[in-house]
């Protein structure tokens, strides 16, 4: 290959990406650059400008002499045109993708949104049930959400239909799909499927060591020290730089990372209420039973009310 993706790692968003792809960055065999590229999914309109092909190949330099260079964006499942683009790009490549129980998910992804600045409704529920006034233009909208769907949340537990397009593109051998409990039940029968999936080396020197730091904690919740760093960060100018669309002018990146950290801190999750939980998994039950009709995957658990912090 050369200095290109050659496996994809599709999403979801606060599903356990993040931890999957410290796992495979530590792999030798396996190239890994930034999470987040998002240079597929057109409709996502994630940078706007989008980012150039050549700014995003400029992350795969020396991903030649790796058996496997990877492209870790956690929306591109959701979106309706990317796995086309894909295809298009690298039409053997290797699909990756983690699923939750779509209620934690929501849960989780609604908490990291108020984070980022993306949402500015707090309370969970009332972010739900402003989905459709929101659709229909009677409810605002903050101004930089990232990706500018991105708080349709009902929309996204819809995971069946996202599946497909994957399966049709690519074919159903060529997409590996894993639920976010696979790694805490099992990591390493889990990973060393990914290394199956990918055809690289289950067994390697610091093999072990990747499974010392715990994926719970690896994604506990984040929370915004200050509100007027946040919406700064969240300004498309300096979002483009932080996430390396642009370059802006000399050291400007490093003093925004270093915003970015300082404003970063680490508080509980506000409890989902059970009855909540209930109308959520009573909502999104044909969505589940879909999802574990198309992966031939029960998937009952996620219908039995519990807590999750994660």
């Amino acid at each position: 290959m050369s200095g290109r993706p050659n496996y994809f790692l599709v999403g979801h968003p606060r599903s356990g990406s993040g931890q999957l792809f410290t796992w495979l960055d530590r792999h030798p065999q396996v190239f890994s650059t930034k999470k987040e590229l998002h240079y597929f999914g057109s409709d996502l309109r994630y940078y706007d400008p989008p980012r150039t092909l050549d700014n995003y190949l400029s992350y795969f330099r020396g991903a030649e002499r790796f058996a496997r260079a990877g492209d870790a964006s956690t929306w591109t499942l959701f979106s309706e045109r990317a796995a086309a683009e894909i295809r298009a790009f690298s039409p053997d490549a290797r699909i990756l993708m983690l699923l939750r129980n779509p209620v934690d998910q929501l849960h989780s992804l609604h908490s990291h949104f108020v984070f980022r600045g993306d949402e500015d409704i707090t309370d969970f529920r009332a972010a739900l049930d402003a989905e459709q006034g929101r659709s229909e233009g009677r409810i605002s909208e903050p101004e930089w959400r990232v990706p500018r769907d991105c708080l349709r949340y009902s929309r996204m537990a819809r995971f069946a239909p996202q599946i497909q397009r994957f399966d049709a593109q690519f074919g159903r051998d060529a997409v590996l799909v894993l639920l976010s409990e696979d790694f805490r039940s099992d990591p390493r029968g889990t990973f060393d499927k990914v290394c199956a999936h990918l055809d690289i080396d289950r067994s390697f020197d610091g093999y072990e060591a990747l499974f010392e730091t715990s994926p719970r904690k690896a994604n506990s919740n984040r929370a915004a020290k200050s509100r007027r760093v946040r919406s700064f960060l969240a300004h498309p100018r300096n979002y483009r730089v932080l996430e390396g669309v642009d370059r802006g002018l000399p050291g400007h990146q490093r003093a925004l990372r270093g915003l970015r950290w300082w404003n970063k801190d680490f508080a509980p999750r506000e409890k989902m209420s059970p009855a909540l939980r209930r109308e959520l998994q009573d909502r999104f039950r044909p969505f589940i039973d879909e999802t574990a009709a198309r992966l031939g995957r029960d998937l009952s658990h996620w219908h039995t009310p519990r807590s999750s912090d994660g």
